[in-house]
């Protein structure tokens, strides 16, 4: 049986997508750093790139209803288990930001942040929270409120709000092609 069509495969399929939006929103981080390094450009980059992990993580709730919906498929839709698909995700994102407020408090100040497992967590801590560097307010390994709000809360709100959009067949792009199709006379 394929992946998508158990739990686990389905939550290992939404870590798969932060993954892949990190890689992607980490290169343009890198590209544009001249311009992400300032507090202006930081906040639009992480604005934008927020907007856009939304909707990837969205799509990725709302894929994983539709393949719950197949007759073949042994799962049962219900309401609320796009919070459920948000687990992996957030068991990912808590060890992670549990690593680095560990690797800055035994390093210190930062002053001496030689430590290679020390440097290693910092670049897993970037590369992971690529989207919304601008908004983590990430100085000498402390986090803002508002970034513990973003990697906390944004997977579980989007993942759950894509499978409950599609749990109640609303269709999010056939309420938008308007914007993209003209109309004819």
């Amino acid at each position: 049986m394929n992946l998508k069509y158990s739990i686990k495969g389905q939550i290992i399929s939404v870590i798969l997508e932060h993954l892949r939006a990190a890689i992607i929103f980490f290169m343009v981080w890198i590209f544009a750093i001249r311009i992400t390094s300032s507090k202006t450009g930081g906040i639009i980059y992480s604005a934008i790139t927020t907007f856009l992990y939304f909707v990837i993580m969205y799509s990725a709730g709302y894929q994983a209803e539709k393949n719950d919906k197949k007759s073949y498929s042994p799962l049962t839709p219900t309401p609320y288990k796009g919070a459920v698909l948000s687990l992996g995700v957030l068991a990912v994102n808590a060890l992670i930001v549990l690593s680095y407020l560990l690797a800055w408090r035994i390093s210190g100040d930062g002053e001496n942040f030689t430590n290679l497992r020390a440097v290693a967590v910092n670049a897993i801590y970037l590369f992971w929270f690529s989207p919304f560097i601008g908004f983590l307010g990430t100085q000498k390994g402390a986090i803002a409120p508002f970034g513990y709000i973003i990697i906390f809360v944004l997977p579980i709100l989007s993942c759950f709000l894509g499978y409950f959009a599609g749990y109640k067949n609303f269709d999010i792009s056939a309420k938008l092609r308007f914007l993209v199709y003209e109309k004819k006379r």
